[in-house]
């Protein structure tokens, strides 16, 4: 059975600078270069001598979190531009101020699947289905490697809806809310059944607290 692990990218620009995520392309800061080291250390351990296949959103913030693990584990990173975190339209390279006066209005007070955040962005309905046919294609081209997926909180969290199979409209009443630099472990257990077996694990940072 074939393992699945996601990282959630490390402390980036936009998380200090007042700039909004998304699209909005961030480096990472120092202490989040930091915090992948101390991952990419944690992932070495959990890994061992097993084969792994290294994925990332192609965004900075991943990336350069993904090219740090990729160094201590002696992976080459492939990008995936499917694994960025939701479409922020033409909120992407805008403050969290902008970003609040300027985001369309909602037209339901509960979470709405179909609610378009910004102009030229995505729907959380469109967003989903994107992640999941961007893990449909990983899954499927690399069918004899685990995964090791660096992507962005959102992304992250649909990845596990994709994995536990939910169809769209299942995501209206649930939500997986990772943190930075959190690792979540998917497999499958002797009944093939699909499992979250660790669930944002931040516990390797403890030293750096």
């Amino acid at each position: 059975m074939r393992n699945i692990i996601l990282i959630q990218h490390c402390q980036s620009e936009h998380h200090i600078n007042n700039m909004s995520g998304g699209w909005t392309d961030t480096p990472l800061t120092e202490l989040g270069r930091k915090q992948a080291q101390t991952v990419s250390e944690k992932l070495t351990r959990m890994v061992g001598n097993t084969d792994f296949t290294l994925y990332s959103s192609d965004l900075l913030r991943a990336s350069q979190t993904a090219d740090i693990v990729g160094t201590q584990l002696d992976l080459d990173v492939i990008q995936d531009k499917g694994l960025r975190e939701i479409n922020t339209g033409v909120a992407a390279g805008k403050t969290k101020d902008w970003a609040r006066a300027n985001r369309n209005p909602r037209s339901k007070s509960r979470f709405d699947i179909d609610y378009q955040e910004f102009q030229d962005g995505e729907s959380w309905r469109e967003f989903y289905i994107r992640v999941c046919n961007c893990m449909d294609r990983i899954y499927d081209a690399e069918k004899d490697n685990n995964l090791l997926i660096v992507t962005h909180g959102g992304t992250l969290g649909y990845i596990i809806a994709w994995w536990m199979k939910f169809k769209p409209e299942m995501i209206e009443n649930a939500y997986f809310s990772s943190s930075v630099g959190g690792v979540t472990v998917l497999s499958q257990n002797i009944f093939e059944q699909n499992v979250i077996k660790k669930f944002n694990d931040t516990s390797h940072f403890d030293l750096l607290n």
